[in-house]
Protein backbone atom coordinates (compact mmCIF):
# COMPACT_ATOMS: atom_id res chain seq x y z
CA UNK A 1 0.00 0.00 0.00
CA UNK A 2 0.66 3.52 -0.56
CA UNK A 3 2.00 5.31 2.80
CA UNK A 4 1.98 8.63 0.98
CA UNK A 5 1.02 11.04 4.02
CA UNK A 6 -2.40 12.82 3.84
CA UNK A 7 -3.61 15.35 6.12
CA UNK A 8 -6.61 14.21 8.41
CA UNK A 9 -8.41 17.02 7.14
CA UNK A 10 -7.52 16.05 4.08
CA UNK A 11 -8.87 12.02 4.38
CA UNK A 12 -11.98 13.28 6.44
CA UNK A 13 -13.08 15.93 3.99
CA UNK A 14 -12.60 13.37 0.98
CA UNK A 15 -14.47 10.17 3.04
CA UNK A 16 -17.22 13.31 2.93
CA UNK A 17 -16.87 13.60 -0.84
CA UNK A 18 -17.11 10.02 -1.46
CA UNK A 19 -20.36 10.16 0.67
CA UNK A 20 -21.91 13.17 -1.27
CA UNK A 21 -20.74 12.31 -4.25
CA UNK A 22 -18.94 15.58 -4.93
CA UNK A 23 -15.65 16.14 -6.75
CA UNK A 24 -12.59 14.65 -4.80
CA UNK A 25 -9.24 16.29 -4.19
CA UNK A 26 -7.56 12.68 -5.08
CA UNK A 27 -8.57 10.06 -7.73
CA UNK A 28 -10.07 6.99 -5.73
CA UNK A 29 -7.65 4.82 -6.95
CA UNK A 30 -5.23 6.64 -4.99
CA UNK A 31 -6.75 7.34 -1.91
CA UNK A 32 -7.68 3.58 -1.78
CA UNK A 33 -3.90 2.88 -1.65
CA UNK A 34 -3.35 4.71 1.22
CA UNK A 35 -3.44 3.40 4.35
CA UNK A 36 -4.83 6.66 6.55
CA UNK A 37 -7.75 6.78 4.29
CA UNK A 38 -8.17 2.84 4.17
CA UNK A 39 -8.59 3.21 8.21
CA UNK A 40 -10.38 5.97 8.47
CA UNK A 41 -12.63 4.50 5.78
CA UNK A 42 -13.20 1.65 7.62
CA UNK A 43 -14.68 3.08 10.56
CA UNK A 44 -16.45 6.01 8.73
CA UNK A 45 -18.21 3.13 6.93
CA UNK A 46 -20.46 2.05 9.17
CA UNK A 47 -21.60 5.68 10.29
CA UNK A 48 -22.85 6.41 6.97
CA UNK A 49 -24.36 2.64 6.05
CA UNK A 50 -25.31 1.28 9.99
CA UNK A 51 -27.70 -1.28 8.20
CA UNK A 52 -24.54 -2.69 6.88
CA UNK A 53 -23.16 -3.67 9.90
CA UNK A 54 -26.08 -5.79 11.12
CA UNK A 55 -26.28 -7.59 7.45
CA UNK A 56 -22.50 -8.47 8.17
CA UNK A 57 -23.19 -9.52 11.45
CA UNK A 58 -26.09 -11.69 10.04
CA UNK A 59 -23.99 -13.34 7.63
CA UNK A 60 -21.02 -14.04 9.80
CA UNK A 61 -23.52 -15.48 12.62
CA UNK A 62 -25.07 -17.88 9.43
CA UNK A 63 -21.78 -18.45 7.88
CA UNK A 64 -20.20 -20.58 11.91
CA UNK A 65 -24.08 -22.17 12.12
CA UNK A 66 -23.40 -23.81 8.81
CA UNK A 67 -22.94 -27.72 9.86
CA UNK A 68 -19.52 -28.08 7.71
CA UNK A 69 -18.19 -25.01 9.36
CA UNK A 70 -18.77 -26.05 13.03
CA UNK A 71 -17.01 -29.87 12.08
CA UNK A 72 -14.03 -28.00 10.71
CA UNK A 73 -13.50 -26.02 14.38
CA UNK A 74 -14.26 -28.94 16.25
CA UNK A 75 -11.44 -30.89 14.40
CA UNK A 76 -8.47 -31.68 16.81
CA UNK A 77 -5.78 -29.94 14.86
CA UNK A 78 -7.79 -26.99 14.53
CA UNK A 79 -8.67 -26.76 18.31
CA UNK A 80 -4.98 -27.76 19.00
CA UNK A 81 -3.62 -24.77 16.08
CA UNK A 82 -6.33 -22.00 17.23
CA UNK A 83 -5.28 -22.82 21.21
CA UNK A 84 -1.06 -22.32 20.46
CA UNK A 85 -2.06 -19.17 18.73
CA UNK A 86 -3.88 -18.14 21.18
CA UNK A 87 -1.13 -18.93 24.03
CA UNK A 88 1.63 -17.46 21.64
CA UNK A 89 -0.32 -14.15 21.14
CA UNK A 90 -0.89 -13.60 24.60
CA UNK A 91 2.84 -14.62 25.68
CA UNK A 92 3.84 -11.57 23.58
CA UNK A 93 4.98 -9.09 25.89
CA UNK A 94 3.13 -5.89 24.11
CA UNK A 95 0.02 -7.94 24.66
CA UNK A 96 0.58 -9.17 28.66
CA UNK A 97 1.50 -5.13 29.05
CA UNK A 98 -1.59 -4.03 27.44
CA UNK A 99 -3.72 -6.42 29.29
CA UNK A 100 -1.91 -5.75 32.66
CA UNK A 101 -2.92 -1.84 32.02
CA UNK A 102 -6.34 -2.59 31.04
CA UNK A 103 -7.35 -4.57 33.82
CA UNK A 104 -5.90 -2.12 36.43
CA UNK A 105 -7.87 0.59 35.26
CA UNK A 106 -11.01 -2.39 35.06
CA UNK A 107 -10.39 -2.47 38.67
CA UNK A 108 -9.90 0.64 39.90
CA UNK A 109 -13.67 1.92 38.43
CA UNK A 110 -15.95 2.02 41.47
CA UNK A 111 -18.88 0.25 39.97
CA UNK A 112 -16.41 -2.62 39.18
CA UNK A 113 -14.76 -2.08 43.48
CA UNK A 114 -17.99 -2.31 44.67
CA UNK A 115 -19.47 -5.05 43.04
CA UNK A 116 -16.32 -7.09 44.08
CA UNK A 117 -16.57 -6.32 47.75
CA UNK A 118 -20.34 -7.29 47.75
CA UNK A 119 -19.70 -10.62 46.09
CA UNK A 120 -16.89 -11.27 48.50
CA UNK A 121 -18.85 -10.18 51.82
CA UNK A 122 -21.45 -12.90 50.61
CA UNK A 123 -18.76 -15.25 49.58
CA UNK A 124 -17.15 -15.16 53.00
CA UNK A 125 -20.68 -14.99 54.78
CA UNK A 126 -21.63 -18.14 52.88
CA UNK A 127 -18.07 -19.86 53.59
CA UNK A 128 -18.47 -18.72 56.83
CA UNK A 129 -22.06 -20.59 57.66
CA UNK A 130 -20.99 -23.52 56.17
CA UNK A 131 -17.88 -24.21 58.48
CA UNK A 132 -20.10 -23.23 61.17
CA UNK A 133 -22.62 -25.77 60.39
CA UNK A 134 -19.73 -28.60 59.69
CA UNK A 135 -18.22 -28.35 63.13
CA UNK A 136 -21.89 -27.98 64.38
CA UNK A 137 -21.99 -31.11 63.07
CA UNK A 138 -18.84 -32.86 64.42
Amino acid sequence: MNNQKLCKAEVEKNIILVETGGELTLPLSVLNQNCEFRKAWDKAFYVFHPDKLTDRQAYHKAYYQKPEVKAYYQKPEVKAHRKAYGKAYYQKPEVKAHRKAYKKAYYQKPEVKAHHKAYYKAYYQQHKNKLANEVGEK
